[in-house]
């Protein structure tokens, strides 16, 4: 049997969908997925401490979100919310004296990018 993963939901539109699955997209232009976490700690800490959340297992969400088109089910992102600012590349930086005094920029760490999917 499988695991039951938590998948994030929203409110439903009407009476008939107490519920609804949360998708995104992991960059601009990407094709939809399905989201999954599996653990409840990690999907607060990708999506925010209210976001409310339900019991699935993956064949069973992956039945819901074929209908959609969703083929793919990503599992565990690290974040998902706006889109992130791009950190400037190395050339757009300012100089930095490595022999004074001070902290060095030894580059920006990038983050996994999603975009939250208005199409629910």
């Amino acid at each position: 049997m499988d695991a039951l993963l938590f998948v994030p939901v929203r409110a439903g539109d009407h009476e008939g969908a107490p519920a609804v699955v949360r998708t995104a997209r992991p960059g601009a232009g990407r094709e939809r997925v399905g989201l999954a976490f599996t653990g409840e700690e990690r999907l607060h800490a990708a999506l925010g401490p209210t976001q409310r959340w339900i019991r699935l297992s993956r064949p069973a969400l992956l039945a819901l979100l074929r209908p959609l088109g969703i083929e793919d089910v990503r599992t565990d992102p690290l974040y998902v919310g706006p889109e992130m600012p791009r950190m400037p590349e190395p050339a757009d930086l300012p100089a930095v004296d490595l022999h004074a005094d001070g902290s060095v920029l030894a580059g920006a760490s990038r983050h996994a990018q999603w975009l939250p999917d208005e199409v629910w």
